[in-house]
């Protein structure tokens, strides 16, 4: 492990808010948790028609339709160079540390001169509710943002595409055309302030020498502690 210069993701961030335990076997020994295949990962190919969408409206100077239907307020980020980059990730350098945490934007709009973030999610639920690590998630987007110099909106967007599905989980078609709907939805109530504490302890945690004690609710350290136990008989 080099410890010299470490990157370290948002999904490694919700990592350390979910187990200490799994983090930090994570990232100091590239010990992972079990890969999970829940009937593949439908949001792949959405994110990226859906980004191409958004770009095709920022070069007609356009805001998509859902996001009118929202706040007619609302505007797409216009320079499409900069979201090709923070796409790819945007950095922070914690100070006093080795460490640089960066997350991968999915799309930025405006409001009053202030940013907003956006994230693109597909779901095959009909009744989509938003969990707490989504919202974490545009909260990580805009801290950063924030500490690279930005004026952050206290709201983010989130881009929801809702596939239908028969009981087998295949998409259902009416004719040629997949039945899908988009809405975007606010999630109000973002709060930056609260992360300077939680990465200071995820670094603390990071640069211990002590193996951490597991989330109560962990599946997977439970796991391994069932593991071990059969060992020892």
């Amino acid at each position: 492990m080099n410890k010299n210069n470490q990157e370290i993701s948002r999904t490694k961030v919700e990592l350390y808010l979910e187990c200490n335990r799994c983090f930090w076997l994570d990232v100091r020994y590239g010990i992972r948790r079990p890969r999970l295949n829940l009937a593949g990962n439908i949001g792949s190919k959405y994110d990226s028609l859906i980004k191409k969408y958004f770009d095709e409206c920022r070069k007609k100077g356009e805001t998509p339709k859902e996001i009118r239907e929202l706040d007619t307020d609302l505007c797409l980020f216009p320079y499409s160079k900069l979201i090709d980059r923070w796409r790819n990730g945007i950095g922070y350098r914690y100070p006093n540390s080795t460490i640089t945490f960066y997350g991968e934007i999915d799309d930025l709009l405006i409001k009053r001169d202030q940013l907003v973030p956006l994230d693109i999610k597909t779901t095959i639920s009909r009744d989509f509710q938003i969990p707490e690590a989504y919202k974490r998630q545009l909260e990580f987007y805009g801290y950063l943002l924030k500490r690279n110099g930005y004026s952050l909106s206290d709201f983010g967007v989130l881009y929801v595409i809702r596939i239908d599905t028969d009981g087998d989980f295949q998409k259902i078609k009416e004719g040629k055309a997949l039945i899908e709907v988009r809405e975007a939805r606010i999630v109000e109530n973002l709060n930056y302030e609260n992360w300077d504490k939680i990465l200071e302890d995820l670094i603390n945690v990071y640069n211990s020498e002590k193996e951490p004690d597991p989330a109560e609710n962990c599946e997977f350290c439970q796991r391994d502690k069932k593991i071990m136990e059969l060992r020892k008989t």
